[in-house]
C-alpha cells in the first residue's frame, strides 16, 4: 500500500526556488485522500464484515491445465450467492504415495504476488495435494495514488471476502478428495486471512510463514521503508496508517473468534528477516502460544529463491508427517 502511495510521491525541486509550502493541489490530494479512506471504514462491528461463514460451495467446475504441468487442474468453487473463488489444484501422485503415509492436503493462500502460483512451488515429489487459492481482489495490482484511493473500498471488500475463499477452498478439497486431513497455510500477506478464515475452514492444522500481527505497526514499518522519509507523502501515510489499519481490523492475527477452537499450529519465520517488524513477529507467536516453531534460511520469502523455498516446504512437510500437527495444545 505504502509503495503505491510512493508512485505518486513529490517531484524533486528546482535548484534555487525555494518551496517554504506544499502546493496547494498536494494538500487538496491529500485530502481526497484522507476523504476516500474515512469513506471506506467499516460500519457497525467489523467482525460482521465476514461473520456470516463461509458460502456454502453450491458447485465445484475442475478443468484440466496442462500448461502448467502434469496433474494441475484449474479450479472454481461456485457458492450460493454465486460468489466464485479460483484456484490451483494438484492431486498427490501415486509415485510420491507412501505406505501408511498420513494423507494431507495444503491449501495454500500466498503473497498477493504470488497469488495461486503457489501451487507450482510445492514439489510433486512430496505425497500431499495441493490447492492454493487466488485473492478475490482481480483489480489492477499496480496503481497510481489516484487509483488506489478510488479503489480503496472495492479493495477493502475484496480482502473482506478472502477467509471465506479460503473456506470456499477447504469445502471444495474434502468434497473432491473424501477423508483427506487439510492444512490451512498462510504466507506473508496471506497469513491475516489465513487466521482470520479459522472459524470458518474447519482445517486440521495450521501454517504460518514469514508472518505477523499487530497490523497497524507493520503498516508504520511500511510506509517508512517505501517512502521518503520527511516527504509529505511519507507523513500522511503517517498518519493515515491507523485508518487504514482500522479498515483491516477484521483481518488483525491478534484477534481471536469466540467460536475458534485451538488448532495444532506450525509457525515458520526467516532467518534473517529484513520486511517485518520483531514486534510484529512477537505478536504473531503470542497469538498461538501453543504453535510449533521453525526458521527457514535467508529473509523475507522470495518465492524464486528456490532453495529457500524447498527448505520451507521440507520443514512442513516432516511437521505434518511426523505428527506434530496430530499433538494436543497444552
Amino acid at each position: 500500500m505504502a509503495e503505491r502511495l510512493n508512485r505518486a510521491g513529490p517531484k524533486p525541486r528546482r535548484a534555487g526556488i525555494p518551496t517554504p509550502y506544499p502546493p496547494l493541489r498536494r494538500l487538496r490530494r491529500l485530502a481526497g485522500i484522507a476523504t476516500a479512506l474515512l469513506s471506506a471504514l467499516p460500519s457497525g462491528e467489523p467482525q460482521a464484515e465476514h461473520g456470516d461463514g463461509a458460502r456454502m460451495l453450491v458447485r465445484l467446475e475442475r478443468d484440466r491445465a496442462h500448461a502448467l504441468g502434469h496433474g494441475f487442474e484449474r479450479w472454481r468453487m461456485i457458492g450460493a450467492r454465486d460468489d466464485t473463488v479460483t484456484g490451483i489444484w494438484r492431486a498427490r501422485t501415486l509415485r510420491a504415495a507412501r505406505p501408511n503415509a498420513p494423507d494431507w492436503t495444503v491449501v495454500i493462500l500466498g503473497g498477493i504476488g504470488t497469488d495461486d502460483q503457489a501451487a507450482l512451488l510445492v514439489p510433486d515429489s512430496l505425497p500431499v495435494s495441493v490447492l492454493a487459492v487466488s485473492w478475490p481482489w482481480k483489480g489492477p495490482r499496480q496503481m497510481s495514488q489516484w487509483e488506489f484511493v478510488s479503489n480503496a473500498p472495492a479493495i477493502r471488500a475484496a480482502l473482506l471476502r478472502t477467509p471465506p475463499a479460503l473456506a470456499s477452498g477447504v469445502e471444495a478439497v474434502r468434497q473432491a478428495r473424501p477423508g483427506t486431513r487439510v492444512a490451512l497455510v498462510g504466507a506473508s500477506l496471506g497469513v491475516p486471512p489465513a487466521v482470520a478464515a479459522l472459524p470458518l475452514a474447519g482445517a486440521d492444522a495450521l501454517v504460518l510463514v514469514d508472518g505477523a500481527a499487530d497490523l497497524e505497526r507493520l503498516l508504520r514499518s511500511e510506509a517508512a521503508r517505501a517512502l521518503r522519509e520527511g516527504s509529505i507523502t511519507a507523513k500522511f501515510a503517517q498518519a493515515s496508517t491507523p485508518l487504514v489499519a482500522r479498515m483491516l481490523e477484521p483481518l488483525e492475527p491478534s484477534r481471536r473468534d469466540a467460536a475458534e477452537r485451538d488448532i495444532p499450529t506450525l509457525i515458520v519465520d526467516a532467518e534473517r528477516e529484513d520486511r517485518i517488524p520483531s514486534a510484529c513477529v512477537a505478536a504473531l507467536h503470542a497469538r498461538f502460544p501453543h504453535a510449533t516453531l521453525a526458521r527457514h534460511p535467508g529473509g523475507h520469502l522470495r518465492p524464486e529463491d528456490h532453495r529457500q523455498v524447498n527448505a520451507i516446504v521440507t520443514t512442513v512437510w516432516r511437521w505434518l508427517r511426523d505428527g506434530g500437527a496430530g499433538r494436543s495444545s497444552p
